[in-house]
């Protein structure tokens, strides 16, 4: 039997640039020992629940398709937990929430049918910007299409491979080289194209068929967040904000300067290009027949003239091409820059202006998310999207905490840079790239400093605990959950450390048509002063 039987797994998921080199040490949060990890084990234990910290470390890049990928990640690991440990749970931090909550989607948490097979208990997220991820209509249509091909290609490809095998098992040689060439390539070669194409459409698949809340899950999640968290607050904030790159008038206006630059051309073309292509000796526009030579009065024939009058006389039609084309210049820079103008400029700006706002105002808002992928992002809110959730927002003594914090390392980081920054001459860049990358630019947010606050680890811990003394598979506690009182003699267990009063927990966000939790609902907190 493994170490780790009766034990209880708390995967914890950083964030977005928080990720570490190792699972063990205590520089990071989420590592095996840190302080907030020590804090979290020894809260349960008093509960008489023995746990192991799991750090699930991915890239923390900024990236929908990282997420993605360090999702699938976490549902393979979280697989391989079931026959280690009694109860599995997960903490996830900001965008770590967010690659908790699609491993979750990915396991199906919550649509099992016995509760008995739900070895992956919690879900409890930090700060985290929730996400809805959707796909438009044709890419609903395009993915079940490519399904329907993919599985049709492993029905062709079955039969294929059967016979080449045949043919080669029954053929003495071919022509051009040894039997089993032509079907190991095929196997390899279309085989390795078709396992591609399975999983691609198998992805697909699982976006078409995310689930909503409202739907059939019966779990929830545990989501913690302070009311000034910056992360949630700023991409609420860029999803909200009306942008609008091109306002209106503007495709016309911006035309002004292409139809200058496009009647300027002609003019020039016209009045400079046409006699010097005459001077040497072309003649675009058939000059010499309509400018005529001289003609002799007697025989009507053209009159012989020395070389200095053939030179007056050619000298004499560039200059009358030239003064044609400066009396041309006037009419035709207009009416090229009219033309332009309104049918260039005014077809962009019926045609072109809202397409291009929504291209660039879904560039601008997909650098903020991550969005790097074919889905939509959407919807910034502190709850699942997939699953019904439980908030428990900071508020009081704990809130004004962080937030006195927060303002004072950030009055510490500007005092530190401000004469870098704002001295004449000085490089400005230097100085901004050390406060992305200064230790303390990470104690200036609220939202960066949630597990130096006791009250959070204390509100996970007892949703831990009430999800494993609740569960239907995971062994009981040491100490009951409602301990008869003790004898004369006895002595009493040590009881557990309470959230203090300045972390509150919310009732469950009203929705309509959210399901019942599998957990009963959360007890009724005071108000907040």
């Amino acid at each position: 039997m493994s170490d780790s039987a009766g034990k209880a797994a708390i995967v914890t998921v950083h964030g977005t640039g928080d990720t570490a080199e190792t699972d063990s040490g205590d520089a990071k949060w989420f590592q095996t020992d840190s302080s907030f990890a020590r804090d979290l084990q020894a809260r349960l234990r008093q509960e008489g629940i023995e746990t192991d910290i799991i750090p699930h470390r991915w890239s923390g890049a900024n990236s929908a398709w990282d997420r993605e990928r360090a999702a699938n990640k976490l549902a393979q690991r979280i697989r391989g937990l079931y026959k280690k440990y009694d109860s599995i749970h997960l903490v996830g931090h900001s965008h770590g929430g967010n690659v908790a909550n699609d491993a979750a989607v990915l396991l199906k948490w919550g649509l099992k049918r016995t509760a008995k097979k739900e070895k992956f208990d919690s879900l409890t997220t930090i700060g985290t910007p929730f996400f809805d991820l959707r796909t438009g209509p044709l890419q609903i249509f395009a993915g079940l299409l490519f399904v329907v091909l993919t599985w049709g290609a492993v029905i062709a490809f079955i039969p294929t491979a059967l016979g080449l095998i045949g043919m080669a098992a029954t053929s003495t040689g071919i022509v051009n080289g040894p039997v089993w060439i032509l079907p190991l390539a095929y196997l390899f070669l279309v085989g390795a194209c078709l396992w591609f194409m399975l999983r691609m459409s198998s992805q697909g698949v699982r976006r078409i068929l995310r689930p909503r809340t409202g739907g059939k899950t019966r779990t929830s999640v545990l989501s913690i967040w302070h009311p000034n968290d910056e992360a949630i607050a700023f991409l609420q904030r860029v999803e909200e904000l009306p942008l609008e790159p091109f306002p209106r008038g503007a495709m016309f206006r911006s035309s002004r300067a292409s139809a200058i630059s496009v009647g300027v051309l002609i003019v020039i073309i016209t009045s400079i290009a046409i006699p010097v292509l005459f001077a040497f000796g072309i003649d675009v526009l058939n000059i010499k027949e309509w400018g005529g030579a001289p003609v002799d009065p007697v025989t009507g024939l053209a009159a012989a003239q020395t070389p200095e009058e053939d030179a007056a006389y050619f000298a004499g039609l560039v200059i009358a091409v030239v003064i044609l084309g400066l009396w041309i210049a006037p009419p035709l820079f207009t009416l090229t820059y009219l033309l332009f103008r309104y049918l260039i400029g005014g077809a962009s700006e019926v045609g072109l202006r809202g397409t291009m706002n929504r291209q660039v105002v879904g560039i601008l808002r997909g650098i903020a998310m991550g969005r790097d992928g074919d889905q939509v992002l959407c919807r910034v809110s502190p709850r699942s999207h997939t699953h019904a959730t439980r908030e428990h927002v900071l508020t009081g003594e704990c809130a004004d905490r962080m937030k006195h914090r927060a303002t004072g390392k950030a009055g510490e980081l500007i005092e530190k840079y401000r004469w870098a920054l704002f001295s004449v001459g000085g490089d400005s860049s230097a100085s901004l790239t050390s406060i992305t990358t200064d230790a303390m630019t990470w104690d200036s947010l609220i939202h960066t400093t949630y597990f130096d606050q006791p009250e959070v680890s204390a509100a996970i811990a007892e949703h831990i605990a009430r999800t494993v003394r609740e569960s239907a598979h995971a062994k009981a506690p040491a100490p009951a959950v409602a301990p008869e009182a003790p004898k004369p003699d006895a002595v009493a267990p040590a009881p557990v450390t309470p959230a203090p009063a300045a972390a509150m927990e919310t009732p469950p966000a009203a929705e309509p048509s959210v399901p019942p939790s599998r957990e009963p609902p959360p007890e009724a907190a005071p108000q907040p002063a």
